[in-house]
């Protein structure tokens, strides 16, 4: 069996980014319904040296812009950071869906092999594209949007690893 790059890194972003868009559909209504303070959640964090919620959904944005833009040498978009909202937030999140949605997949794709040089903890490394996907971007998308789930989860939200999950293709039914 192969998979293409495009399916192990578009279609998981995707995948990843509507998980954490109606997350935050959850948090944005138990808070309405609740009156529960959007700051609470926005704020949350698990130790005071981690990221608290709002970076965390950050930076699951940043890693969906980067993954595909650095694959295909496009201009990068560089959201502003200033959200102060779950329902800012959640625009974000919206729009990196789009700007992932809109890649080419034949160009993602041509990148397996392609050699990727970026900027790591005050270094340079050097990857080919397929392992920047698999053995590197990917699991810093999973560890912050997990992470933004379990500060909801932690905070009271009801949620469940179908919020995190969304849809999940290829699943046969019967």
């Amino acid at each position: 069996m192969t998979i293409s790059l495009s399916q192990a890194s578009i279609d998981v972003i995707i995948q990843t980014l509507t998980g954490l868009s109606g997350t935050l559909d959850k948090a944005i209504a138990h808070c309405a319904a609740s009156k529960y303070d959007q700051q609470a959640y926005l704020t949350a964090r698990f130790f005071p040296d981690m990221y608290a919620f709002d970076k965390q959904v950050r930076t699951v944005t940043r890693w969906a812009y980067a993954i595909p833009a650095m694959l295909t040498d496009a201009a990068m978009q560089k959201p502003t950071d200033d959200e102060k909202t779950l329902e800012e937030l959640k625009t974000r999140v919206e729009q990196a869906l789009a700007y992932v949605r809109a890649f080419d997949r034949a160009a993602v794709d041509a990148a397996a092999d392609k050699v990727l040089t970026f900027p790591a903890g005050g270094s340079t490394r050097s990857m080919k594209g397929r392992d920047f996907v698999l053995h590197y971007a990917l699991p810093h998308l999973f560890f912050h949007a997990t992470t933004a789930y379990d500060l909801l989860r932690h905070s009271g939200l009801p949620l469940a690893k179908r919020d995190f999950m969304s849809q999940v293709q290829g699943i046969i039914e019967g």
